[in-house]
């Protein structure tokens, strides 16, 4: 089923995005006619023209930046043939703001190195048609002032962004690690608690259980004396099974309080999914279950590989399917499309975490593109059972009772 969190968030996404390019291509536009209507009658015409198909290709800058400024610049080349591209030259100025702004990193390189050529061209060409140097000097200094000032301007734009990105991210890691030591502190605080009222106080009610039953089953007992020893022994049995309910909810987290609720596990997978605001999500196939362990390991997999996802591409559809068969369960975590974000923030810890969570179990975590260099997927694999360490608390938890 498809989560409706992610659709309406991407769709809030790019209705944001559409408005804000509209909105400065509407002003683009604007400053282009009035500028236009300083060129000659002849020249008005085709200028208002090339205006027309350049607000057109500007309504697609955010998608396709490059093909947006090539068609600017051809409708500047073509105006310049009659003589009026004052007009027009605001399109590109506006086409190299984007381009700066969204394009990737490649293409960016790519543009400038255009740019480079046409300030050296700026400087050549008017020497070559007779112009003294100091024309060619102001040739030169108005072509890098007209072309390098947008890109200067959306580099340092772009750079604010990725660095609010940054720090964003590190505040959010500083957060979980804050929240997992926190939670680390309960969970080794509850397993003591959960030794010490077995080593303790559930071995004494067992001696008082298996004292009372051999006090009655020996010969001569008299009847209120036998009574008494009902009581004593239905007592402690009693206390046994509220102390083994009382070890179970301290070291599983199986309680209605808050305060002891355990780390999550694939019955909140829906949960996880419905957080989950900037990508498009899926689950495929039932949610299996198994030992505490195994799925607490898988709901962190899931969990992770989510923020990864909205972190990294935001915007991309992401598919979550489940497989189990007798021996162990598994998910696949699949992400593609989106918008990419390049030197996307983040310490790199999480899927670090999530695999050695996974290998002590005796399962597996294997990370990494996919091989058409589509997307990304993570791919875990744990045993039901949970691994040694959980059965071993599972045979603690049954001497306790």
């Amino acid at each position: 089923m498809t989560e409706p969190g992610g659709t309406l968030a991407a769709a809030k996404t790019r209705i944001r995005h559409l408005d804000e390019d509209t909105t400065s291509t509407v002003v683009v536009v604007t400053i282009a006619v009035v500028l236009a209507l300083f060129d000659s009658a002849e020249q008005l015409g085709p200028t208002l023209v090339a205006i027309a198909i350049g607000a057109v290709a500007l309504t697609q800058k955010r998608r396709f930046p490059v093909a947006v400024l090539t068609v600017c610049v051809a409708l500047a080349a073509l105006t310049l043939v009659v003589g009026g591209a004052l007009g027009v030259i605001v399109l590109v100025l506006d086409a190299l703001y984007v381009v700066g702004r969204f394009a990737s990193r490649r293409a960016l390189r790519v543009v400038e190195w255009v740019v480079v050529a046409a300030v050296l061209t700026a400087f050549v060409a008017p020497l070559l048609l007779g112009a003294t140097l100091r024309e060619a000097v102001f040739f030169c200094l108005q072509a890098l002032a007209i072309f390098c000032t947008p890109l200067w301007w959306a580099g340092s734009v772009r750079q604010s962004a990725e660095l609010a990105r940054v720090q964003e991210a590190r505040a959010d890691d500083a957060e979980r690690l804050l929240v997992l030591e926190r939670e680390e502190a309960v969970r080794a605080e509850r397993e003591r608690m959960a030794r010490d009222l077995h080593d303790v106080v559930a071995a004494n009610l067992s001696a008082i259980a298996i004292t009372s039953e051999a006090a009655l089953a020996g010969p001569a007992v008299a009847p209120r004396e036998a009574g008494a020893l009902q009581a004593i022994r239905a007592s402690a049995l009693e206390g046994l099974d509220e102390m083994r309910s009382m070890i179970l909810i301290l070291r599983h987290g199986e309680s209605d309080s808050q305060e002891l609720a355990a780390p999550p596990r694939l019955a909140q997978v829906a949960q996880i999914v419905a957080a989950t605001r900037a990508v498009d999500v899926t689950v495929v196939g039932e949610v299996p279950s198994a030992s505490a362990a195994s799925e607490q390991a898988l709901a962190r997999v899931v969990a992770e590989a989510l923020a990864n996802s909205e972190r990294h591409s935001p915007g991309a559809d992401v598919e979550v399917r489940f497989e189990e068969d007798t021996e162990s369960i598994s998910v696949l975590v699949t992400s593609v499309g989106g918008t990419p974000v390049d030197g996307a923030p983040g310490t790199g810890n999480g899927l670090g975490l999530i695999r050695e969570r996974a290998e002590r179990l005796g399962g597996r975590l294997e990370a990494g593109p996919i091989a058409d260099g589509g997307g990304w997927r993570v791919s875990a694999r744990v045993p039901r059972t949970g691994g040694g360490a959980e059965r071993g608390a599972g045979r603690r938890t049954e001497r306790a009772s």
